[in-house]
């Protein structure tokens, strides 16, 4: 149970805006995860260092750049080009 709430709490946290991050966490690559056959895999943001954008890609990981809106990611990551 405590487990679970945590796991929706880290989740909530990812979903919102939350606030800008540094320049650094939105320049770092995102990790590539492996997901088993049976992962729910979700659409997410990530800012991408070589376009300069928030990029849209599957992905059953969470992590720092990683937005469940286009929008959270221009905002959280303001440091490329708005397409």
């Amino acid at each position: 149970m405590k487990a679970t709430l945590v796991a929706i709490f880290f989740l909530g946290a990812v979903t919102y805006c939350t606030g800008r991050l540094s320049e650094e966490q939105c320049r770092a690559p995102v990790p590539e995860t492996s997901c088993s056959s049976n992962a729910d895999l979700r659409t997410v943001y990530s800012f991408d260092g070589n376009t300069n954008r928030c990029m849209r890609r599957q992905s059953c990981g969470v992590g720092v750049n990683q937005f469940e809106k286009k929008d959270c990611c221009e905002s959280e990551c303001p440091y490329g080009e708005k397409s």
